[in-house]
C-alpha cells in the first residue's frame, strides 16, 4: 500500500516541526492546490507551503502551527468500501505507529462521498525526541482507488487547529 509509504515519510517530516507549539486560531482558506492530473483540488490557509512527500499527491505544512495537510490516493481491491479502506488503514496504524490510540471512526461525507472519518494520536520518536501527534483523516473510495486526506498537527495544538481541518476537509472537491 502506498499509505504505508507516505505514513513512514509523514513521521520523518514531523522532525521539521520539533520545536513550534503555536496555539492558533481558526485561519481563513485562502490558497487552493489543484492537481489535475489526479483529478481534485484541496483549498489552505495564507502562509502553508507546498511541499514534495513520497507517495503523496499533496503535501502542503505549516512551520508556525507544525501543522501539515497530505492526501494521498491508492488503487484497493475491487468492491473494496470506504469502511474497508479505513479499516485497513487503521490495522496498518496500529502495527506502525508508536502509543497509536484511536479516538474515534464515524461516518462522514468527503466531497460529497460517503467515507469515514478517523482521529487518532501516536508518538513520533526520532532521535531524541518524542512528539505527541494528532490527525483527523477522512476516507473515501473512488472508482477501486482509496483516497486518504489528513492534517495534523502535535497534540497540544490539535483542538486550536481541529476548526481548521475541518474547513480544509470540507474543501476537498474532486475536478468535474
Amino acid at each position: 500500500m502506498i499509505y504505508k509509504k507516505v505514513t513512514g515519510s509523514i513521521v520523518l517530516v514531523l522532525v521539521l516541526f520539533l520545536l513550534s507549539t503555536v496555539s492558533a486560531s481558526a485561519q481563513e482558506l485562502t490558497k487552493t492546490y489543484t492537481d489535475s492530473d489526479a483529478g481534485f483540488s484541496i483549498s489552505y490557509p495564507e502562509g502553508w507551503v507546498e511541499g514534495e512527500l513520497e507517495g503523496a499527491l499533496a503535501w502542503i505544512y505549516d512551520e508556525g502551527t507544525s501543522s501539515e495537510l497530505i492526501v494521498i490516493m491508492e488503487e484497493i481491491p475491487e468492491g473494496f468500501t470506504a469502511k474497508q479502506y479505513a479499516e485497513a488503514v487503521g490495522d496498518w496504524l496500529k502495527e506502525n505507529l508508536p502509543d497509536y490510540k484511536e479516538d474515534s471512526l464515524t461516518e462522514y461525507t468527503l466531497a460529497g462521498t460517503p467515507g469515514m472519518l478517523r482521529i487518532y494520536s501516536f508518538t513520533f520518536k526520532g532521535g531524541n525526541s518524542t512528539i505527541p501527534v494528532k490527525t483527523i483523516e477522512a476516507y473515501i473510495v473512488k472508482d477501486n482507488y482509496g483516497v486518504a486526506v489528513l492534517c495534523d498537527t502535535v497534540s497540544d495544538s490539535f483542538q486550536s487547529m481541529e476548526v481548521t481541518f475541518r474547513k480544509i476537509l470540507e474543501s476537498f472537491k474532486f475536478l468535474e
